[in-house]
């Protein structure tokens, strides 16, 4: 998902997938989604949005590992790499600091209104 201040847009990828080439698909939509979903209407839907494709990962990760079939011509010469996990990527690492500030901000925020009255 990518969020445009009062717009988002929402994509999808479907076909036939190995283990390998979903799992590196699910990193690279939710990362995406991590990075530029903050920046408008779409923060609301971010948790909905990686709650769906979480669930939606647990089908793919019980796929077989990739292997080669005789007589079948795959799309592309190997597996795609599923490269770094989730937490690693600047989406999620960015998606940490913002709810922290958030947290931070409005903790701060209330404590300072408790203490005025």
């Amino acid at each position: 998902m990518t969020s445009i201040v009062i717009l988002y847009v929402v994509s999808a990828q479907r076909g036939w997938m190995c283990r390998n080439c979903g799992l590196s698909l699910y990193r690279h939509h939710a990362n995406k989604t991590m990075l530029a979903a903050w920046w408008g209407v779409g923060i609301i839907g971010i948790p909905i949005f990686l709650g769906v494709d979480r669930f939606r990962l647990r089908r793919i990760l019980r796929l077989a590992p990739p292997q080669p079939t005789p007589g079948v011509a795959a799309s592309l010469p190997a597996p795609l790499d599923p490269g770094r996990p989730l937490i690693q990527r600047p989406g999620a690492i960015l998606s940490i600091v913002l709810v922290t500030v958030l947290v931070l901000v409005i903790g701060c925020g209330a404590l300072a209104f408790g203490a005025s009255e």
